[in-house]
């Protein structure tokens, strides 16, 4: 056989391996912003989540990252946060302080984001709309700041 003969089974061995090294990749490139981004301070803890929205009735259809502020104490605590928004690999947010929110716990309250919740600000942060209405995606987030008294 000459030595600049490949066999077919070869050539795709190495595609093979290279098709699932790709895979691989971005599936960790991914994990970074669909896992949970978790905060605990002061007996506060913060938990985060993509969730769908889909609301034909208000024409709304977008996925959002849900956070829930949980008071794990026996007193009323109030928490300040920031965030650090990049969307599409920009951040949006950075040396701003138009994301700072502020939400009072009463003992062992929970506060939970939800779709269009126009009464609790900073309790969910916009990821993406369907593609045909936009193509800006949310591609990485992060709670900063957090302060609880």
């Amino acid at each position: 056989m000459n030595k600049y003969c490949v066999k077919a089974s070869e050539i795709f061995k190495v595609f093979k391996m290279k098709l699932n090294l790709t895979i691989l990749s971005f599936c960790f490139i991914g994990f970074g912003l669909n896992a949970q981004k978790n905060v605990e301070s002061n007996g506060i803890k913060i938990t985060t989540k993509q969730i769908n929205c889909n609301i034909p009735a208000e024409g709304y259809e977008s996925d959002l990252i849900q956070l829930t502020i949980k008071n794990e104490t026996n007193s009323v605590k109030t928490v300040s946060y920031s965030f650090e928004l990049f969307y599409d690999g920009v951040c949006a947010t950075c040396d701003s302080d138009e994301y700072v929110y502020n939400q009072v716990l009463q003992p062992n309250e929970v506060l939970v984001g939800e779709c269009l919740d126009r009464n609790h600000l900073g309790l969910t942060i916009f990821h993406h709309m369907p593609a045909h209405l936009t193509k800006t995606t949310l591609t990485d987030f992060n709670i900063k700041n957090v302060v609880v008294n």
